[in-house]
């Protein structure tokens, strides 16, 4: 069965790990703000792959608007579509938190759910949520903490402690632990939903002369996890490095975080960014080849 992958730039480097063809997208927008997308050829093949990363100065519904139309246009030709979406926009939206609200996540994986055959991001925000509970179809939440351990290699585990910054982030530091076996601290963080500040019950730590990481899922204004590496400081570690998957701005998130000095900075390509360690097309590959059989 021929498979072809469809997308930009990340999707063409994609091809060349799975070595397969790849078709590209133009894009044009009109002066109202109307986005159109198209195919550079037409798709004949029994398997597609539509691959797009939203890029650093996007509008995240431009995105969503983008991928759908493009989606539903392979899918005219195509019997089996599989949507790759890195950065899942809106999963922090699965509860009604205040009256009136709608359930985000949960309309927006029922919408891709009528288009592609099989869904896969990675790092979906998972709480409340699991990304079984908003597809209808076949759906993967691909986690990169195991990848993103081996930057860590020249620590020693035992001088060092991995810090989630609240109790979402537990999965996301056992993950990262699995190839780095350090201590692991989980903050409890409270955040005022209406003013949106945020605060921590655990505040008298001890981390003299240890290198903490502080890992979270995603850094937009880096708000939550500078709050952490100024208590971390104020415990008078020895080094601090962030981790984390989705640079929502792109390197804006990354560069909010160097005034706090730290040892290192380690993300992914899920959004467009110069700043990234981790390519997640390694991670695409092996998922795609050993589960999907491409």
């Amino acid at each position: 069965m021929q498979t072809i992958i469809v997308g930009d730039k990340l999707a063409e480097k994609l091809a060349q790990y799975l070595r397969l063809d790849v078709i590209t997208i133009e894009e044009r927008v009109f002066p109202d703000g109307e986005i159109k997308p198209k195919l550079k050829k037409e798709i004949k093949a029994d398997n597609a792959v539509l691959l797009l990363q939203k890029r650093e100065s996007e509008n995240i519904n431009d995105y969503l608007i983008k991928y759908f139309l493009i989606a539903r246009k392979i899918k005219e030709t195509v019997p089996k579509l599989i949507g790759i979406m890195p950065y899942f926009p809106y999963a922090r939206q699965d509860a009604v938190f205040e009256d009136g609200e709608p359930i985000s996540s949960l309309y927006l994986g029922e919408l891709l759910s009528h288009i592609l055959d099989v869904f896969i991001t990675c790092n979906m925000h998972e709480h409340r949520k699991k990304i079984s509970d908003l597809f209808r179809i076949p759906a993967y939440n691909l986690s990169l903490f195991n990848d993103l351990a081996k930057y860590f290699n020249d620590l020693n585990p035992q001088e060092t402690i991995v810090i989630g910054p609240d109790r979402e982030a537990k999965t996301f530091v056992d993950d990262f632990c699995q190839n780095f076996p350090a201590e692991k601290i989980i903050l409890a963080k409270e955040r005022n939903t209406k003013t949106g500040e945020i605060s921590f019950s655990e505040k008298n730590f001890d981390f003299q002369n240890k290198n903490i990481i502080i890992i979270d899922d995603m850094v937009a204004t880096g708000g939550t996890i500078f709050e952490v590496a100024t208590m971390v400081q104020k415990a008078k570690a020895k080094t601090i490095s962030f981790v984390f998957v989705h640079p929502v701005f792109g390197d804006a998130s990354v560069e909010s975080l160097l005034k706090l000095n730290p040892q290192k900075i380690v993300t992914t390509n899920t959004i467009e960014n110069s700043k990234y360690q981790l390519d997640i097309n390694e991670c695409l590959n092996n998922f795609l080849k050993q589960e999907l059989k491409i």
